[in-house]
């Protein structure tokens, strides 16, 4: 399918996350007119120590509005024309219906997604992608259409992510860089030129769909797990997230910071979750092939309490948290449902 995108005048993101902010002040700096709609539950969430999306839009000073619904009269108001205006979802939290693609946006809103499309469409981000063990990093930017992630790919652009990214905020760091430049790098194309986008056409067979992941209901760790699932789990709900949880002598603890080690692996399934050696800084834990390094075991005020631990002591999550963890979050734009 080909798609005519008009010179424009005016940049319209809707959405969060500092991805959206960061490209905000740069089409200030350009001197680009922009406007941002985003939901409660995003112009709460802190995306620098002490900053809020909220707190950003304001430093900004540019028209932004707060809503719950996409469709309301006061979106509708807010928006204006659209005719040379490029629509960019940034992690949006509604959904939009067929009537308010067509009639509102024109069947022009587009939407920037961070993994391999059809096959990893949803949400989780890289929590999903570090448990698969996938090094692929992409930026996509596809139609949005009255589907979850299903509508034709406008770019793609496609880069790996090495060995020395572990946990999600190592992900997020390139993730952000790449993104920026591939955006930056698009809005500087259809801001000078009309252009036509021979867009592609998803193929439905190959999709896979993942739902929303929230490190306080799926973050907790089954020590029957192999290590290679035990480490890559631990990692997924590493920073920026609170960490993975489980129980040692009755206290609840969260789990950070930790590799695997295959040197020693002749382990019996009972001891799974034992700390059999310590150094002061780490701990080794007996897992199924293998053991598992801790240098994090926080409280619940985040301090470090290896020094606390004693060899012998073992990790242990009931069963009733891990059969938990599995339960679907659903989050909507006031937040987690």
């Amino acid at each position: 399918m080909k798609v005519s995108i008009k010179k424009i005048d005016r940049v319209l993101l809707l959405g969060g996350g500092s991805l959206l902010i960061s490209l905000a002040k740069w089409c200030k700096s350009e001197g680009i007119p922009i406007s941002v709609i985003t939901s409660p539950r995003h112009s709460k969430e802190y995306l620098y120590h002490d900053s809020t999306l909220n707190d950003e839009l304001q430093n900004l000073t540019l028209p932004y509005l707060i809503t719950k619904s996409i469709d309301s009269d006061e979106v509708k108001n807010f928006l204006g024309d659209l005719s040379n205006t490029f629509c960019l979802s940034l992690g949006a939290p509604w959904i939009f219906e067929k009537e308010i693609i067509s009639e509102v946006f024109k069947n022009k809103l587009f939407n920037t997604h961070g993994s391999r499309l059809p096959q990893n469409r949803g949400g989780g981000g890289f929590s999903w992608q570090i448990m698969m063990g996938s090094r692929l990093g992409f930026c996509q930017l596809h139609i949005v259409d009255a589907g979850i992630d299903t509508g034709d790919l406008v770019k793609t652009e496609e880069f790996l992510y090495p060995a020395n990214c572990r946990i999600p905020e190592d992900y997020e760091k390139l993730y952000f860089a790449k993104n920026l430049e591939f955006l930056i790098d698009f809005i500087r194309k259809i801001r000078k030129n009309d252009i036509i986008i021979e867009t592609t056409k998803q193929t439905e067979y190959f999709s896979s769909y993942w739902p929303r992941l929230s490190t306080p209901e799926n973050g907790w760790i089954d020590w029957a797990e192999d290590l290679i699932s035990l480490d890559r789990f631990i990692c997924a709900f590493d920073s920026p997230y609170e960490g993975c949880k489980t129980f040692i002598n009755s206290k609840k603890v969260f789990i950070k910071s930790v590799i695997p080690e295959f040197g020693d692996n002749n382990f019996h399934i009972f001891q799974s979750g034992i700390i059999y050696r310590k150094n002061i800084n780490w701990l080794m834990v007996a897992a199924k092939g293998g053991s598992l390094i801790i240098q994090e075991v926080l409280d619940q005020s985040g301090k470090n309490i290896i020094k606390d631990i004693h060899i012998g002591d073992r990790f242990v999550t009931p069963r009733k948290n891990i059969d938990a963890r599995n339960k679907r979050v659903v989050y909507t734009p006031d937040g987690k449902k």
